[in-house]
């Protein structure tokens, strides 16, 4: 019997310790500006347990659940209704259905009016006229309706071949494996061969709302490890999977193992939203001024050059980038609210820049973070704009008087109103 019950108090031990290791701690930032990490589980419709503590899920910013970044790069995807991206490719297009190929969930059978578009990389030698299509930001920027965005997947119906030139369409009546069925705004019928279509874009009709789904809690965007955004809400949540209810697949669960991150979908300023992301809005006034003459203007959920938003340890899926000397103003509606972001030098610099960055609501400073050199962890920032009717973010030469390095990031940018 003492043996039987070692053995059993030791296979406990081992399940106890399995399932410890089955889901790793989260971090997170609310929206008062706090940053949180620990064991996560749903704690009822709309509502998160983070370690000890209990929030509603729209005061979660973002939540990071895995260290391990995502790819750069997506080379081939699909856009659907709503703000999804899968990665994978559309096979075929007949009728009222679509066929998909996705690395998360395999064969993949979706309505027409949910596909928003398609691409897939651009041949060897190509990249270059297409750039857009070569950086995931790019990629990210079109499928969460970044302002500026050069692609608008859902908005219009277009087919861009291999080089620069395009074609409007009026419809996109079929796709096969081999060719394209479209008619034109004259009406006339052409088909295109898909060995020279690098990217499809579908107009879309707008989603119905289902007032029940309220209940479940705010829109998120799911990120998974390999590049795919899923737009949706969360029903469940274990240590093995998430479950998340979407417009394009009703609900599925997630292996927690293929999560990345989760962050609050977010609104227009204009439609009195709860949150709005910096990126989604264009900014009143965007000025570069360079020691020399090279421009760098701003980039709306990229870092300056173009690519992912990393400082130090942590990625943004959501933000802005900039070079100094940068001063971007935001016009506000007056409406009591709050600016957050994460903030610091991105790791494309390769340890180069110093810059002083400072935070102004109506010309009043609010912020300043002093000076920070790229071997400095990033800061996080959280003050009240109060009825604030403009937001000035300034990025200044650090003490060498020099912008060679500085690219900074204001990570999770966003205006809350709660």
């Amino acid at each position: 019997m003492k043996i039987c019950s070692k053995v059993c108090s030791i296979l406990l031990c081992a399940i106890l310790s399995c399932s410890a290791l089955c889901a790793e701690p989260v971090s997170a930032l609310t929206s008062k500006g706090e940053s949180i990490s620990g064991p996560i589980s749903l704690a009822g419709p709309g509502s998160w347990r983070v370690g000890p503590s209990t929030y509603a899920a729209k005061d979660l910013v973002y939540i990071r659940f895995s260290a391990d970044l995502p790819p750069p790069r997506v080379d081939s995807g699909v856009f659907l209704r709503g703000g999804s991206l899968l990665t994978g490719s559309l096979i075929n297009l007949i009728g009222d259905n679509a066929d998909l190929s996705t690395s998360a969930f395999g064969a993949l059978k979706i309505k027409r009016d949910d596909l928003a578009g398609a691409f897939v990389p651009p041949p060897s030698g190509q990249a270059e006229n297409l750039p857009v299509l070569a950086h995931y930001s790019g990629i990210l920027g079109a499928a969460l309706g970044t302002y500026g965005s050069l692609l608008t997947p859902g908005k219009t119906c277009r087919v861009r071949f291999m080089g620069l030139d395009e074609m409007n369409a009026e419809k996109v009546m079929r796709v096969g494996s081999e060719q394209m069925l479209l008619t034109t705004k004259g009406k006339a019928i052409e088909t295109v061969s898909r060995q020279f279509v690098r990217m499809l874009e579908l107009a879309t009709p707008p989603l119905t709302a289902v007032p029940d789904d309220d209940k479940l809690g705010p829109l998120v965007v799911v990120r998974l490890k390999a590049g795919d955004l899923l737009c949706g809400r969360v029903t469940r949540l274990n240590d093995q999977a998430l479950t998340l209810k979407t417009n394009f697949m009703g609900e599925r669960d997630i292996p927690r193992a293929l999560l990345a991150a989760a962050f609050l979908y977010g609104a227009p300023l204009n439609q009195n939203a709860g949150l709005t992301w910096l990126s989604s809005i264009a900014p009143e006034k965007s000025i570069h001024t360079p020691v020399f003459d090279a421009e760098f203007p701003a980039r709306m959920d990229s870092s300056v050059d173009g690519n992912d938003l990393r400082v130090q340890t942590l990625a943004f899926e959501r933000g802005i980038g900039v070079h100094s000397k940068s001063e971007l103003v935001y016009a506000l509606d007056g409406a009591p609210r709050r600016f957050v972001a994460v903030a610091g030098i991105d790791n494309e610099t390769l340890g180069r820049g110093g810059v002083l960055a400072k935070v102004l609501a109506d010309g009043k400073e609010l912020w300043s973070s002093g000076e920070m050199s790229a071997k400095d962890a990033p800061k996080t920032i959280s003050v009240d704009l109060n009825g604030a009717k403009s937001l000035t973010l300034l990025v200044n030469y650090g003490a060498d008087n020099d912008d060679s390095g500085d690219h900074f990031d204001w990570g999770w940018a966003c205006l809350i109103k709660w």
